[in-house]
């Protein structure tokens, strides 16, 4: 009887099917997918980079707005408003809005610009009548206009917006730029 039951459990063993090819071919098919959507992008951002930063650049701003209305729903954005100067101070890439000195004209409110990869996508994200606050600041501000132009216009298409200054940045993956003007709000008014 030993005999029966040694060559029984030697049968059961050779005939139980192998789980191990099917989760290799499962694992492989996996690989190939992840390597042909890595070639995809790769390829994309050779081949047309301006719509590969668009597209991940509005996936951010998006992304970005609904985490902060998820986050701190009772809580309006807030920018920090950095040092005076130019292309310079601006490239120091500190999370904060420069004064673009260049764009003090008459008929100009201040500028104050930020990289959009830098901080300054929080904008691109903001519609006519938000609200927001300047870091070490009680005031409320208010989204008053807005203007868009080419990268690189000349200063003297943002005359006439009203407010008490403007921040800018560039939409990503295009050849244009945000500007939006805001001015203080009058909370005590607006309360009651």
């Amino acid at each position: 009887m030993t005999a029966d039951i040694a060559v029984d459990r030697a049968d059961s063993g050779a005939t139980a099917p192998d789980r191990r090819p099917r989760r290799r071919g499962g694992l492989l098919f996996a690989s190939i997918v992840l390597v042909g959507l890595g070639a995809s992008f790769l390829s994309a951002s050779v081949l047309a980079p301006d719509l590969v930063d668009k597209v991940t650049g509005d996936a951010k701003v998006s992304v970005l707005k609904q985490l902060h209305q998820i986050v701190a729903p009772d809580e309006l954005p807030t920018i920090r408003l950095g040092a005076e100067g130019g292309m310079v101070e601006l490239d120091h890439c500190d999370g904060t809005f420069t004064e673009m000195v260049s764009y003090r004209i008459d008929d100009v409110l201040p500028l104050f610009a930020a990289h959009n990869n830098c901080g300054g996508d929080v904008i691109l994200g903001w519609d006519i009548g938000q609200r927001v606050k300047v870091a070490g600041s009680d005031v409320v501000y208010e989204v008053m206009e807005e203007r868009h132009t080419p990268k690189w216009s000349n200063v003297e298409a943002l005359a006439g917006m009203t407010g008490e200054f403007m921040v800018q940045t560039c939409f990503y993956g295009e050849n244009r730029m945000r500007f939006l003007s805001l001015a203080p709000v009058d909370t005590a008014a607006s309360a009651g």
